[in-house]
């Protein structure tokens, strides 16, 4: 089986490459949610991904890919995971609000975050909801307690979303220590899952990687210790704003009702079953929430993206949203089954892939590439431009330079590079030939206003 755009039995071209310079990351790889980029930190070349699928050599670079991968799908086809985008492109939208609004030609920074909009309070339930990542290496799980947070929105109305405080030992230090269990935890599990079927030598620290099993073994050793039905579970648990109380109260109703899998579909169900979530927008069941959660997320992209030269990259990402909804709602546990029985990549996640594509991505090099997905009738050159929304926030909160410098300076389209990139990029606004960056600066109505330092 290869990878391909128009069939299985072809390999495929790389399409549209690109060089993007970004901060090193310490981790094997890593995806930026929201912004659709994955990064492979190899210095090997990773554009032709059927070579470096099939390469023995390179297979655990691959399975890095792969477990990034599995993150970008998550960003995708969850309800949490979509919030990701919502939670950043809402932020740019209050921002850019406030400084075109103030009647001044100036702003300062870093921006101060209010709450008129509720942006403070979704700042610390995205906090809670998304817990701690950082831990210990290796840990055995003792117990959790419930706790309550505090947060106020711009009512006044003290909201008290539930916390899940995980305590554990520390196999290395022969200490107690404590973790604020999130969906941190249960993506990077999943991710940790689908990797470790591939590529059964590979290890991730207890903490964020396999904390979530450690958890289910002791509350409910009766589930079993199939990973494929933990993987489901967690996934399921995603399909929620909260996601890890939702993964506590499914292990509980499982303890009550003696529920025992027999199979990946069973899971969903019971997760599922009778479940409805209640907010300002209603009630609503999984699917329904899913359903709102994906549109909605897809709308905010649109409207950031308004301008006629960024209609290419608006129908891919119209086009990456209706196949993630199709795909969820009519193969609601298709995470599962990624991995044939032989540890190979199977039929299923081929077909997911030449539906999707890829995210841009990026090797230690900066070398990279975008896949884009079948079906797409127009292909669009700037895989990258959701970057520049990081770089923008960026901006907001106090940065004088552009990390996209280097990218742009290797662009063999046209020199657009100069000192303002590294002292005061959003001044190539006023130039003839504008950079991805001055493009959004420009379209974001702020081509006159002028961030100064407190």
């Amino acid at each position: 089986m290869y990878f391909s755009h128009s069939a299985k039995t072809h390999t495929y071209t790389s399409v549209v490459l690109h060089t993007r310079k970004m901060k090193e990351f310490e981790t094997l790889g890593y995806y930026a949610p929201g912004f659709l980029h994955l990064k492979v930190n190899t210095d090997y070349d990773i554009r032709d991904l059927n070579e470096l699928s099939t390469n023995p050599k390179k297979k655990s670079v691959f399975s890095t890919f792969l477990h990034e991968y599995i993150h970008f799908l998550q960003d995708l086809t969850t309800t949490n995971g979509l919030q990701n985008g919502n939670f950043f492109i809402n932020l740019l939208k209050e921002i850019n609000w406030e400084i075109r609004n103030d009647g001044k030609s100036e702003f300062n920074v870093p921006v101060e975050i209010g709450n008129k909009n509720n942006i403070e309070a979704n700042f610390k339930l995205r906090e809670i909801y998304k817990g701690e990542t950082k831990g210990s290496e290796l840990v055995k799980y003792d117990r959790y307690v419930i706790e309550y947070g505090k947060i106020q929105n711009n009512s006044g109305k003290l909201i008290e979303p539930i916390k899940y405080k995980v305590y554990y030992f520390d196999l290395k230090t022969k200490e107690e220590k404590k973790l604020y269990f999130g969906d941190v935890c249960l993506k990077e599990y999943i991710a940790h899952s689908i990797q470790k079927q591939f590529l059964e030598s590979i290890e991730h620290h207890d903490i964020p990687y396999q904390i979530a099993e450690q958890i289910l073994f002791k509350e409910y050793p009766d589930f079993g210790t199939n990973p494929k039905y933990l993987i489901a579970l967690c996934d399921s648990s995603l399909m929620s704003y909260h996601p890890s109380q939702m993964f506590f109260n499914t292990i509980n109703r499982m303890k009550k009702n003696k529920f025992v899998p027999t199979n990946c579909e069973d899971v969903y169900e019971f997760a599922y079953k009778d479940l409805k979530f209640t907010g300002e927008i209603g009630q609503m069941n999984v699917e329904q929430l899913f359903k709102h959660s994906i549109d909605s997320t897809n709308q905010q992209y649109s409207d950031t993206l308004k301008s006629p030269i960024f209609t290419p990259i608006n129908e891919w990402l119209n086009h990456l949203f209706e196949q993630a909804k199709t795909l969820r709602v009519q193969s609601p546990s298709f995470i599962c089954s990624l991995i044939n029985d032989n540890g190979g990549l199977s039929d299923s996640f081929y077909e997911i892939f030449e539906k999707l594509g890829t995210p841009f991505f990026t090797n230690k090099k900066e070398l990279g590439g975008f896949v884009p997905p079948r079906g797409l009738k127009n292909i669009h050159q700037q895989p990258y431009q959701l970057l520049v929304f990081k770089e923008i926030l960026s901006t907001f909160f106090g940065t004088t330079s552009c990390s996209m410098y280097d990218f742009c300076l290797n662009s063999p389209e046209r020199k657009m590079t100069n000192e303002n990139c590294k002292k005061a990029p959003w001044k190539k606004v006023k130039e003839r030939d504008l950079c991805p960056y001055a493009q959004m600066w420009k379209t974001w109505g702020l081509i006159d206003e002028i961030p100064v330092r407190k």
